[in-house]
């Protein structure tokens, strides 16, 4: 942890603090999974705040529909999940995932920012190295995919991060 060497920098590490507990971001982790339909991704349940208010989530087993981006033979394509203060997730893809991208990385870094008064669940890259992944049908276990789950940063994470 770097050592507030002045007022400033001690108010300033504060601030910032302050601003990630008023913050958009999970508590806990949602645990982003495959669904139990196979072309959906699942949570567990949740807490998560939106402007310093807390909120519940129950867990969505069966998953929330991935939106249906088609992504090109061996390349990557990106969905966000964020969720609203009224419960609800939303599928976030990434611009450019019809055209694809040339890594997992590149494909998270496109993701737009979440949209005001939703908080970042986290994202879900996929590729298909023998033909196009579709977002919403082809299933995230299917044969030659690799799919990654992540979740977002907890407020607890963004702090460690501030006062790093």
């Amino acid at each position: 942890m770097p050592r507030c060497t002045t007022t400033e920098q001690f108010n300033d590490l504060v601030n910032d603090i302050r601003a990630k507990l008023l913050g958009d971001y999970p508590v806990s982790r949602p645990g982003l999974a495959i669904g139990s339909t196979t072309t959906a991704v699942s949570n567990v349940a949740f807490d998560f705040t939106v402007n310093g208010v807390r909120y519940s989530k129950a867990a969505v087993s069966a998953g929330t529909a991935p939106g249906d981006d088609v992504v090109p033979q061996s390349t990557f394509g990106a969905v966000a999940f964020d969720i609203g203060v009224n419960g609800t997730i939303d599928a976030i893809e990434a611009p450019a995932n019809a055209t694809g991208y040339a890594s997992a990385a590149l494909a998270a870094a496109a993701l737009p920012a979440s949209a005001s008064d939703h908080a970042r669940m986290g994202y879900v890259t996929a590729t298909k190295s023998d033909g196009a992944f579709t977002f919403g049908t082809t299933a995230l276990n299917a044969a030659n995919t690799t799919v990654a789950y992540t979740d977002g940063e907890t407020n607890l994470e963004a702090i460690g991060a501030a006062a790093s």
